[in-house]
């Protein structure tokens, strides 16, 4: 059996409480159901078949007695335990290859939709679907002449449309794609990365950008609308990259992760929302600035340039703002809160995990 633990940060008090669920088996990973914030989608441990393979399945599974405010002031000693709603059980398992080792659920509330991922397939589930979850499109390397798939990526907004990585490749997918014929790539990126990419994520308020991380420890930073060439590169990791992830709130804040036990929170600003919410401010404010100089020429505004400058100076930019060496070892993911837009947490391999601000400079540059 396994453990699940839901942990509450209070941030005033930089305190932690968890409360403990006993699960049926050990959990290899999990997702948290958008529309319903007592669900988890759980990818089960597996268990050795006839074949003496490692079967994986994923199930669904609700947390009882969940706090709907706040949790209580004293850990409770009472034995909590998740309680099965559904499996997502595939049509057939016929290796280690076909168990599925992620599952990424669509960020929407209403799709209800997540993505079970292993390495010979990709297979998108309707959770919607009365009285069981229904399997409705399925991405298979070996029908794709693909290698093995490593991560999955929703579009933000899009619940038809999808990203994987197999080796140093990024393929983007259409589920309203005829499933009778062989499927198509709409966007694929050939040699993404120099080595295996095992990392992928979309920046929630601009869905035609995509970060992507591999074993070349770079971070890097695609614009699907021409995906020649990556926008920015980050090598500020020494080994392989496990997880990126954009801020839903201030998404020019890029965490990253890898298994040199670091995590990173690097500033990409220059292909942020932020930056093009600025551009738009900018050319109103030069067309303003124009007429203005227009009908008073001559006039010479030294301490307004002054001032520009000194603006710029305190205007978050790209590169590393911040990077955190609390693990020993391999960092295998690192999320945002969805409660506090400059809280994040990451989690080792050791099973340590660390809780993190944003510094409090580079928030008063983003905010003001």
């Amino acid at each position: 059996p396994g453990e699940i633990h839901l942990v509450d940060f209070k941030g005033d008090e930089n305190t932690l409480q968890s409360t403990v669920y006993k699960h049926s088996s050990g959990v290899r990973a999990l997702a948290s159901a958008p529309w319903d914030a007592s669900y988890l989608l759980v990818v089960n441990c597996g268990r050795h078949t006839a074949n003496n393979n490692n079967e994986s399945v994923v199930e669904l599974v609700a947390l009882p007695d969940l706090p709907q405010h706040a949790m209580p002031d004293q850990e409770s000693t009472a034995e909590h335990r998740t309680q099965h709603v559904a499996r997502l059980q595939p049509a057939t398992h016929t290796d280690s290859s076909t168990s599925p080792h992620t599952v990424v659920c669509h960020p929407a509330t209403h799709s209800k939709r997540a993505a079970v991922v292993s390495s010979a397939a990709v297979a998108i589930w309707d959770l919607g679907q009365a009285p069981e979850p229904s399997s409705i499109f399925t991405v298979t390397a070996h029908m794709q002449a693909v290698d093995d798939i490593e991560a999955a990526a929703w579009h933000p907004t899009n619940p038809d449309q999808f990203s994987t990585t197999d080796s140093t490749c990024i393929r983007t997918w259409d589920i309203r794609a005829d499933t009778l014929r062989a499927h198509q790539t709409t966007l694929p990126i050939e040699c993404a990365h120099s080595a295996k990419i095992r990392a992928l994520d979309y920046n929630p308020n601009l869905p035609y950008i995509l970060a992507s991380g591999g074993d070349d420890g770079s971070v890097r930073i695609w614009d699907l609308r021409g995906p020649t060439r990556p926008l920015v590169e980050m090598d500020n990791h020494t080994h392989w990259v496990y997880s990126v992830k954009f801020n839903a709130n201030h998404d020019q804040l890029l965490l990253s992760a890898g298994s040199d036990g670091l995590v990173n929170l690097e500033s990409a600003v220059s292909v942020s929302s932020a930056h093009v919410v600025a551009g738009i401010g900018s050319r109103s404010e030069s067309n303003t600035s124009r007429s203005l100089h227009s009908a008073t020429p001559g006039i010479m505004d030294d301490a307004g340039s002054s001032s520009s400058s000194d603006d710029d100076a305190q205007k978050p930019t790209d590169g590393l703002v911040a990077q955190f060496d609390d693990h020993e070892t391999s960092v295998y993911a690192a999320h945002w809160s969805a409660a506090d837009p400059w809280i994040f947490a990451s989690l080792s391999f050791d099973g340590r995990m660390v809780i993190n601000h944003v510094p409090r400079e580079e928030k008063y540059k983003i905010l003001l």
